[in-house]
């Protein structure tokens, strides 16, 4: 079979969509796929937090913002917005002299990101061409909260609800350049439910392609017959839509989507936390994300990923301050003593165990779980309680669940 020369044009695949529509999840199962052994990967993401890089890097590797480190590139923070062009610019430059050169380039962007300027960015470079434009779609999110694509095509009355008008806006601008559209989770709605789907994202974008993802998803190679969307067609969309910087944009601004970070080392009280999610969890915050520890649970470095009403919890490891408590007495003597010198710098009672959040949304939504989430953390009595070794009574599920 002949190799592909070394300065053969390079696709790329971006991949968007709905705020937790399973895009971290898709591309973490492509990237085991051999053929693309070698791909890189451009991780977009509008937070100055990148959970996403940390979690698709190989583990212990560098996810500097803004460099390319081990074909992996985290764009967050001001990467992500004000400089995304010349950084982009700069970090595509980098993959073109990678050897051997990638077969494809993957790109994982943020669901409240808007699509134009990140096309502009990834086809600046001669030796890239856009191969997909992958619009994720929550089947179930679609199904509750927008009449299963009735309000993005405004056939129905506008949304009395301002946060999912305006993730509906977003949404339907995704759309407008999306080649294939990917609806997931459809194993979770009732029967019938997603042709009806299918039948109003072929009315929003009659040109896409539309696959149907469950629990197993798709394959990348399922899209080869899949035509690439002419850059072209896009400018002309972005236009039309006057997304283009001569033009007034008529849709969202990408400043009215936010994110913050949420930073705190105390333990969450489990209780108070289920308390704040069922209460103080508005439409407005799309998606949040991050690593956190329950007091109940203090070994237990713990994935929160949240958006719209669902919240999942991955158990992915343990704590060094635990692991070095040698609780199963499997420890050397010299393992324990290298887990306390990593500790030596960490906090004086919790070691390395912190909460780091990411919150993606509309302001008022932001700061509204900000105060929940901070009346949600122990106080200096319950921290005493805990350290006594005290029990905490704990609502969130204990069945484990293992993910591919």
């Amino acid at each position: 079979m002949n190799r592909p020369a070394i300065d053969a044009p390079v696709p790329i695949t971006l991949l968007t969509g709905f705020l937790g529509s399973g895009k971290t999840t898709l591309l973490r199962r492509w990237r085991r796929e051999d053929s693309l052994r070698n791909a890189a990967l451009i991780i977009h993401d509008l937070s100055d937090f990148g959970v996403d890089a940390e979690l698709l890097s190989a583990e212990g590797a560098p996810t500097t913002p803004g460099h390319l480190h081990d074909r992996v590139a985290a764009l967050h923070g001001s990467h992500a917005r004000e400089n995304l062009h010349p950084t982009l610019g700069r970090i595509l430059g980098a993959m073109a002299a990678l050897r051997p050169a990638p077969p494809l380039v993957l790109c994982e962007s943020t669901g409240a990101a808007r699509p134009w300027p990140l096309i502009a960015a990834l086809t600046q470079h001669p030796r890239f061409f856009l191969r997909h434009f992958i619009v994720t779609v929550d089947a179930l999110n679609l199904h509750r909260d927008f009449a299963d694509g009735h309000h993005l095509s405004r056939q129905t009355s506008a949304l009395p609800d301002p946060a999912l008008r305006h993730a509906a806006d977003l949404l339907t601008e995704q759309l407008a350049f999306a080649s294939v559209i990917l609806l997931t989770k459809i194993d979770t709605l009732p029967p019938g439910v997603a042709d009806r789907q299918v039948a109003v994202l072929r009315k929003l974008q009659p040109r896409a392609a539309i696959g149907l993802s469950a629990q197993a998803g798709l394959l990348l190679s399922q899209l080869d017959a899949t035509p690439a969307p002419p850059l072209s067609v896009l400018r002309s969309r972005a236009r039309q839509l006057g997304l283009l910087p001569t033009g007034s944009a008529t849709a969202i601004t990408a400043e009215q989507i936010d994110a913050s970070v949420f930073r705190d080392p105390r333990p969450f009280h489990p209780e108070r936390l289920y308390d704040a999610c069922r209460r103080h969890l508005g439409t407005g915050l799309y998606r949040t994300k991050g690593f956190l520890w329950l007091a109940s649970r203090p070994g237990h470095v713990l994935l929160w990923q949240q958006s719209g009403s669902h919240i999942s919890l991955e158990l992915t490891g343990l704590w060094r301050a635990e692991l070095a408590r040698n609780l199963d007495g499997k420890l050397l003597p010299e393992e324990i003593a290298h887990l306390r010198s990593r500790l030596t710098t960490q906090h004086p009672v919790f070691g390395d165990r912190h909460n780091e959040l990411t919150l993606i949304g509309l302001p008022a939504a932001r700061a509204a779980f900000t105060r929940a989430l901070e009346a949600a953390l122990c106080t200096d009595p319950e921290i005493s309680a805990w350290q006594r070794g005290e029990a905490f009574p704990d609502p969130w599920p204990h069945d484990l669940r293992k993910v591919s």
